[in-house]
């Protein structure tokens, strides 16, 4: 058995959580409470923001600071699925826009040392 706590408004959903609510879904047992947790997660975009992190999807503003300077595309290509997805999660979860550009330099310079961000 599973416990499910109550999820914060705007908390990100891993596709693992959102493969458990299908199933609870199809056998029925998803409860008004958990389809209201997921009517608003739909709503405020919390549902689909880490889709594009779990598939490795690099977002265009990052793609072109690694392609801007030298060897940065090369290292972050050979960092490790999981290294990749932990830093785009880091990315995609700033709050502001220049935290976000912040992140991304910061992600760009390092990737051309060869070293993860994070």
């Amino acid at each position: 058995m599973l416990y499910f706590a109550p999820r914060r408004p705007g908390s990100p959903w891993a596709r693992t959580n959102k493969e458990r609510i299908a199933r609870l879904e199809a056998a029925g047992r998803l409860l008004p409470a958990g389809r209201a947790a997921v009517a608003r997660a739909r709503a405020d975009g919390s549902w689909n923001l880490l889709d594009e992190v779990e598939d490795l999807i690099v977002p265009a503003d990052l793609g072109a600071a690694l392609d801007a300077v030298d060897t940065a595309r090369q290292h972050w290509e050979r960092f490790s699925p999981s290294t990749r997805k932990q830093i785009l999660w880091w990315i995609v979860q700033a709050k502001r826009p220049a935290t976000r550009a912040a992140r991304i330099a910061e992600t760009a310079r390092r990737a051309a040392l060869g070293e993860p961000s994070r």
